[in-house]
């Protein structure tokens, strides 16, 4: 049982287009694929750079608000001290920084090492 000569140049010529066809496939899934993950490291990046920032800004802004309200009270126990209304000026409660960081770090602090740990996941494949 022998196969003609014409029968195995049909065959070769179909797996020989069939191969371009397929390697041209795979070549654009391959790139598709590195878009793909160039975009996921894009996103990671803007992701964990403007957390950080925002975080960071957070924590200077709680400096500044801690400044500006105990400005404001001590005002407005010297006003109250000064119209004899030295019991409701005692209840008059200043702000402590360390406490309002402790807060602001305890509820972000989570989420921030999430997001760090995040950016420099290790990527597989």
């Amino acid at each position: 049982m022998t196969i003609p000569l014409s029968e195995v140049k049909k065959r070769l010529d179909s797996l020989n287009d069939s191969y371009h066809k397929n390697k041209s496939t795979v070549v654009s899934e391959e790139l598709e694929l590195k878009e793909k993950g160039e975009q996921d490291d894009k996103a990671r990046r803007n992701l964990t750079f403007h957390f950080v920032w925002g975080f960071f800004g957070l924590i200077i802004g709680c400096f500044l608000f801690v400044l500006w309200y105990n400005h404001h009270a001590i005002d407005w126990i010297k006003t109250l001290n000064t119209q004899g209304l030295s019991d409701a000026a005692a209840s008059v409660k200043l702000l402590e920084l360390d406490k309002v960081l402790s807060v602001i770090i305890g509820a972000l602090g989570t989420s921030l090492g999430f997001i760090i740990g995040y950016y420099f996941k290790e990527k597989k494949g």
